[in-house]
């Protein structure tokens, strides 16, 4: 299991479907999602003694795979990838994990589709992709100093506006509301966390929205 990497569940050594890798083992990141190798800090973990249930992943695409790990690790349910693109998740969270794999084929099935109807006005939507960068920023601020007033500021701000938002034109609404609700978690953090708490929600807010802004 400590081979695999920990974002979409794939063994970094084995041939890619692509042409193209999207990171680098020497480097510390997946060739198969790009993602770090390393389990981020402060995720919930599945350990080995703990009752789970086995979900099957072999058909999923890696950045699916990685979605899907960004929305459990939102949700704190606990898990963990084994060999063979399979996630073991807590068996007392198995109702959770059902809602959240159903969200995601759900989203899916809409890409693949019909594009759908844009419901926002024009600028609405560039507006509220402009917040989530504006997440991404104040996150990684609070990474790095998690104590900064302005940058907490930003956070409740930028969050406020991706949760009162619908997704912007084409952009995944599973992803979308991820973000939001990291942004939620990491807003109590600022109040009722330590700051090694503070730099570790920040870090997860950062590293599901690096991907995508």
């Amino acid at each position: 299991m400590d081979l695999l990497c920990q974002t979409c569940g794939a063994d970094p050594r084995d041939g890619l479907r692509r042409n193209i890798a999207l990171g680098d083992v020497a480097e510390g990141t997946c060739p198969h999602c790009g993602r770090p190798l390393t389990v981020p800090f402060g995720r919930a973990l599945l350990s080995d003694g703990d009752p789970a249930v086995e979900y099957e992943f072999e058909d999923w695409e890696a950045e699916d795979r990685a979605a899907a790990t960004e929305a459990f690790t939102a949700k704190v349910v606990p898990f963990r990838w084994e060999p063979g693109l399979i996630m073991a998740v807590a068996a007392h969270r198995e109702a959770d994990a059902d809602a959240i794999l159903d969200e995601l084929e759900e989203a899916a099935d809409t890409d693949e589709g019909a594009l759908p109807e844009a419901l926002d006005e024009w600028g609405e939507g560039e507006d509220a992709f402009e917040a989530l960068g504006d997440l991404y920023d104040a996150a990684d601020r609070l990474f790095h100093m998690p104590t900064g007033t302005t940058a907490a500021n930003d956070l409740r701000e930028a969050g406020a506006t991706v949760r009162e938002s619908p997704p912007p034109y084409g952009f995944n609404p599973v992803l979308w509301k991820t973000a939001g609700e990291l942004a939620t978690q990491l807003e109590t953090l600022l109040t009722d966390g330590s700051n090694d708490d503070i730099r570790a929600g920040a870090e997860a807010l950062r590293d599901v929205l690096a991907e995508h802004i």
